[in-house]
């Protein structure tokens, strides 16, 4: 229990440093299920194929065979529009003209095209974690912390292509759920269904679903509610808040109870949502919709912003709002069911 005890703690101080910026993951890393350099696939590959640039600029001509690929990759990196399906090409001529034994590159190239929704490339890695895993199974007396994120990328990355509309179930069994990118499908179901395996309570998806912030008692119900705050840009502590509004403490904790923020608990300590922070505009529209919703829970409301919603024609209260539709939102909260 001690060794795994050690291992998840280590494993969770690694996840916050990459999340904070500290630490590049590695592919072996990110083949797990680890998150992005600070939860964003652009910064994650801008910064490793600046780093590879860097390094085979130092080479001898000979072995610069990839330099030319990584500058271009670089280059579409920096025009912002280039994403989806095209940054998902540009990998891969980069994983083209890496070297034949250059199995981290190419393994992380993988990785950056499953997430971006390769079906491929999500069959490699479901492929190259059950070798691992089986290797591992073996050899060792007992599954390791990194054999069960093994087990959780194999059977994650199946459930994210069975989860897609292309893959009809011939056992009449409904598709997974998908969430909004592939690989926090791959890790939500991949978690889940090796800990129903290993006889541990499913997660509960929803927290609206009859579950208030002081009755939860589903151990998965953390897991989700950190996948809520990635998807809210992280948190922010509250003299950091304070400080970018101008108030004291004692304002924003007022501002705050009035329904003004969200703000919720995280370790016993009050945290701010970043993406309500985002600009004055932001804070004033958020301020705006939270003042006419029925839901007073502090989680309920970050879950409901996060969420889509088929009266936002499948976007999510955020993502309506970013696209200007702040009417939409607006009577959407008003309709919002307290329960």
């Amino acid at each position: 229990m001690t060794v795994r005890t050690t291992e998840v703690r280590a494993y969770n101080t690694r996840q916050g440093h990459i999340l904070a910026g500290r630490a590049l993951p590695s592919a072996d890393e990110l083949l797990r299920l680890m998150p992005f350099f600070e939860d964003s696939i652009r910064e994650d590959v801008l910064t490793w194929v600046k780093g590879e640039i860097a390094r085979l600029e130092r080479l001898e001509p000979p072995e610069r065979q990839a330099l030319l690929p990584f500058q271009e990759l670089l280059n579409d990196l920096e025009a912002s529009s280039v994403f989806g399906a095209k940054l998902a090409q540009s990998i891969y001529l980069l994983m083209l003209a890496l070297p034949e034994d250059d199995h981290e590159g190419k393994l992380r190239c993988s990785v950056y095209r499953a997430a971006l929704g390769q079906r491929a490339s999500m069959i490699t890695l479901a492929c190259n974690a059950a070798t691992a895993l089986a290797v591992s199974a073996e050899t060792s007396p007992e599954p390791t912390l990194a054999d069960l994120t093994l087990a959780w990328t194999a059977l994650g990355w199946l459930a994210a292509l069975a989860a897609d509309d292309a893959f009809v179930p011939l056992s009449g069994h409904p598709r997974p759920e998908r969430l909004e990118a592939s690989v926090d499908t791959a890790l939500w179901h991949g978690r889940a269904i090796v800990r129903f395996l290993s006889g541990e309570a499913p997660p509960k998806v929803l927290l609206r679903q009859n579950y208030r912030d002081d009755a939860i008692q589903h151990r998965d119900v953390a897991e989700y509610k950190q996948l809520l705050t990635r998807k809210a840009g992280g948190v922010l502590e509250e003299d950091l808040v304070a400080d970018w509004l101008g108030m004291s403490l004692p304002e924003l904790r007022r501002y705050t109870e009035g329904g003004d923020l969200i703000a919720v608990d995280m370790d016993g300590r009050t945290v701010y949502p970043a993406f309500q922070l985002k600009n004055p505009t932001t804070i004033l529209h958020v301020r705006n919709i939270l003042s006419v919703m029925p839901i007073r829970s502090s989680w309920m409301r970050l879950e409901w912003f996060l969420t889509p919603d088929s009266a936002l024609d499948g976007d999510s209260p955020w993502e309506a709002l970013q696209a200007g539709r702040r009417e939409a939102v607006l009577d959407c909260a008003r309709s919002h069911s307290a329960e």
